[in-house]
């Protein structure tokens, strides 16, 4: 590119932009007559909502009740308290190692980690890897704390080494 055209371009270009910098100033056109004052807006007619009072008020949630005057609103704290049975848990490996990980009903877990459980547990439960040993896990749930084993699938049993070398082979 040669140095004609660049000197354009650069013109050009700043050009534009010193032209953008004083778009918003706008000066009136000579003769032209100055705005006229605008007054305050007055509002006419104002919207309201009555409700009877034996109607449910449409904010609030579907089967909600106001409470009566004087009625104390006590509110549950505690969940119920739920026993684990420790055949919910099935642990068919153990990775003894840094990390260590454990396979609890077909997925993998580490030590701390919440174990999910299915949506249909009657209380939700937060019960937690607390341990993984050689062969065991130990699970914790508030106050209690239960160790589950490794469960080896059985292996088939094969047929006895006799029929396996029989003569025909």
């Amino acid at each position: 590119m040669n140095a004609t055209i660049r000197a354009l371009l650069t013109t050009a270009a700043s050009a534009t932009f010193f032209g953008s910098l004083h778009a918003g100033e706008t000066k009136p056109a000579p003769g032209a007559k100055a705005p006229e004052e605008v007054g305050t807006y007055e509002l006419k007619k104002k919207s309201t909502f009555t409700l009877a009072s034996t109607r449910r008020a449409p904010f609030w949630p579907i089967g909600w009740v106001k409470p009566a005057k004087g009625e104390v609103h006590t509110e549950i704290t505690q969940a119920p308290k739920a026993k684990l049975d420790e055949n919910a848990f099935n642990v068919t490996s153990i990775l003894v190692g840094n990390p260590s990980l454990a396979v609890i009903n077909a997925r993998a877990y580490s030590e701390g980690e919440f174990i999910r459980l299915p949506k249909s547990s009657a209380p939700p439960m937060k019960v937690r890897v607390q341990q993984i040993g050689d062969g065991t896990v130990t699970l914790s749930y508030e106050k209690q704390t239960f160790t589950i084993s490794l469960k080896r699938q059985e292996l088939v049993a094969h047929k006895a080494d006799e029929d396996l070398l029989t003569q025909d082979r």
